[in-house]
């Protein structure tokens, strides 16, 4: 027997629904022919808490749990230990007996590196000694699904990946658990310092941006413009004696100078003329964060709903591919699909704008060698059910993206134009669209940041030609503090997080690096931040809350600097490829963590305990038991969990089914989760 043991229920659903065989559902698994399809909910097995690893001597508190003390700090397992979760007994009963019986056993996790783990894990657990295959879905639609199961690897090839999800699960274990224990015992106020390997630098963006706008001073500056038949606006000299250090023009006398002197001048020669047709191929595909970003922009999502919207796009509709993918780019082999999936496209309404697409067409999306573990996120050309609410929004966009690499450039004339009057230079530029292009499939549409060109007709000139002035005048403007953060343009700072670093020399070292965190955990490090209080949103916009400035303020730089950070996940990415050690990189990381175990001693701070907001949910995202609505087979009351991606689910102790709460009413059940 071939046992698939799937991330979770509508994976494994979707792996049964294409193997050969009669189905027939059993107790949380489905036969297949001679094969079966079993699965876990999430991590089955979670790392052991520390007071495992402490001596029984410790003095214990009221409640049973044993005290914070520095004598156990830092506290580094021998042995590393793995427990069941409580909820999740019954499951791997199930799984155990089926391994009794499995001839081969097939890890069917999610095609990540914690997919890669979660199931090894089990196996690990588990006692299986047996041949391991590994099936990688980067889409669930039967032309993917078929292709997958006809390409099964050795699951040894993917050890490295293994142990690159273990060695940032004890990354996470190590600092978390240690670090927040030290820096707690220093803490003379009533809160608990919470400390996360990626919360905490994520947590220093938003403070510094928050406070960097807060000390912005607004200046007046003044632009001079003359209109020769077009507007030009004044060339800034350093020597101008009316321009600060920051090159603004800020002298409004002097400004006013300039304008007076066009104006008596009467006209202005032509210095430099040039003009050109130029094209701009559409923009690369969608990575996750790229995804999130725009449609942050576009349709005010939080990055957790644009990962939930397409996750739902990929396990439940079919119709998307994997979606936690960092790269923007496609392998050139799957170019010859582009027909396919334009009449699936063509069928889900998108018909007019698949017409117009041509299949022939190669833009420099296609491009194996900069193909990640998984290429950018495009429709299937398929779907299962029907889309409504953020899905269908999101679902849009990809669609959107992948057929305008299918339409000719956009093209435009862009000219720059350079005038000399009364002795200064004035200039201006221009980008006038010519042909649509790919916009076209936006209806001439960009996404934020772009639509800002220039666009006044210009002439055209000859050097050393004369205009008449006909205009001058003086603009007034006053200089802008950066932008708040919101969810996308936050995901994007932890993405790239050179852009937000002010030091020339990191910043350079800092271009080749991941960023903070993963594209698959990135959404879910911002959730965390808000249920802790330590941010807010308020609109689009995330703010720092006073809890969340003080913990930064209180902690040690080495905590809070997103470059080292950063660092770390590069060291990850080098496990994942082979090139550096689990063991090599926990060992710097304990020496590390047991550094800053000495720094907390001598650090005396002084945080309270951040305020929750009403009806929120505290820990790792459980409810209180019994809170949610009764179970429909048993009648107990449901509580509430989370996902390891974030969503919320509900959950019987007693019977240990599982439902997605209702899209209608979130507080009623949904779909159970072994009926999707």
């Amino acid at each position: 027997m071939k046992l698939y043991i799937a991330e979770k229920p509508s994976l494994g659903k979707g792996i049964a629904e294409y193997l050969p065989g009669q189905k027939s559902k059993g107790n949380s698994f489905i036969q297949c022919g001679s094969d079966v399809v079993t699965w876990c909910f999430g991590h089955i097995f979670e790392q052991e808490d520390p007071d495992f690893y402490t001596p029984d001597t410790v003095p214990v508190t009221s409640k049973g749990k044993k005290k914070w003390r520095f004598e156990e700090l830092p506290i580094f397992p021998e042995q590393w230990k793995r427990r069941p979760k409580d909820d999740a007994k019954a499951q791997i009963k199930v799984i155990r007996d089926l391994l009794k019986k499995a001839s081969v056993v097939v890890n069917a996790g999610d095609p990540d590196r914690e997919g890669q783990l979660l199931v090894d894990e089990v196996l690990e657990e588990l006692g299986w000694k047996g041949k391991t295959e590994r099936i990688w879905l980067a889409a669930l639609d039967e032309q993917s699904v078929k292709k997958a199961l006809a390409n099964l690897k050795d699951n040894r090839e993917y050890q490295n990946l293994c142990n690159s999800a273990e060695a940032r699960a004890r990354a996470d274990w190590l600092m978390g658990m240690n670090l927040t224990r030290a820096f707690t015992l220093r803490n003379s106020g009533s809160g608990v310092v919470s400390v996360g390997r990626v919360q905490t630098p994520t947590l220093a963006l938003v403070v510094a941006r928050d406070e960097k706008i807060e000390r912005f001073k607004s200046k007046d500056f003044y632009v001079p413009r003359i209109s020769t038949g077009f507007w030009s606006a004044w060339e800034k000299r350093d020597d101008f004696a009316g321009v600060d250090a920051e090159g603004y023009l800020t002298d409004k006398a002097a400004a006013a100078g300039l304008v007076a002197k066009a104006k008596a001048a009467g006209q202005a020669t032509v210095t430099e003329y040039q003009s050109s047709e130029k094209q701009q191929q559409a923009p690369l595909g969608f990575s996750l964060s790229e995804l999130q970003k725009v449609c942050s922009a576009k349709l005010g999502l939080s990055a957790q709903q644009v990962l939930d919207a397409a996750q739902e796009l990929y396990e439940t509709h079919k119709c998307a591919t994997y979606p936690r993918t960092d790269c923007r780019y496609l392998p050139e082999e799957q170019h010859s699909e582009a027909s396919r999936v334009f009449a699936g496209l063509a069928k889900l309404g998108f018909g007019d704008l698949a017409k117009g697409a041509d299949a022939n067409r190669k833009s420099a999306i296609w491009n194996t060698g900069k193909v990640t573990a998984h290429h950018a996120i495009i429709p299937t050309g398929s779907m299962q059910g029907s889309l409504s609410g953020a899905a269908a929004m999101v679902f849009e966009i990809i669609v959107r993206s992948y057929l305008a690499q299918f339409y000719p450039p956009y093209v435009f004339r862009a000219t720059k134009v350079v005038l000399e009057c009364a002795g200064e230079a004035w200039k201006t530029t221009a980008n006038v669209p010519l042909k649509p292009g790919w916009k076209a499939v936006y209806g001439l549409e960009v996404f934020e940041g772009e639509g800002n060109e220039d666009t006044q007709n210009i002439p055209t000139l000859k050097k050393g030609q004369v205009l008449p002035v006909t205009g001058a005048e003086l603009q007034a403007k006053q200089t802008k503090p950066p932008a708040r953060f919101t969810d996308g343009t936050l995901i994007e700072a932890m993405s790239n997080i050179h852009k937000v670093v002010d030091n020339p020399v990191a910043k350079a070292k800092l271009k080749e690096t991941s960023g903070l965190g993963t594209e698959a955990t990135r959404a879910a490090t911002l959730e965390l931040l808000v249920e802790r209080c330590f941010i807010e949103r308020k609109g689009k916009q995330i703010l720092s809350t006073k809890a969340g400035r003080d913990l930064v303020h209180a902690l040690p730089k080495e905590l809070t600097d997103p470059v080292l950070t950063a660092r770390w996940e590069d060291a990850l990415g080098a496990i994942a490829s082979g090139t550096v050690s689990l063991e090599k990189f926990e060992s710097l990381q304990r020496d590390f963590v047991a550094r800053l175990v000495e720094t907390a001693r001598k650090t005396t701070l002084s945080i309270g305990e951040a305020r929750k907001p009403a009806g929120g949910t505290g820990g790792k995202g459980r409810g209180a038991a019994g809170t949610g609505p009764a179970c429909s087979s048993c009648k107990k009351p449901t509580i509430t969990l989370k996902t390891k991606k974030g969503s919320d689910f509900y959950k019987c102790e007693s019977c240990q089914s599982c439902w997605w709460p209702d899209k209608k009413d979130a507080k009623k059940l949904g779909t159970k989760w072994e009926a999707r």
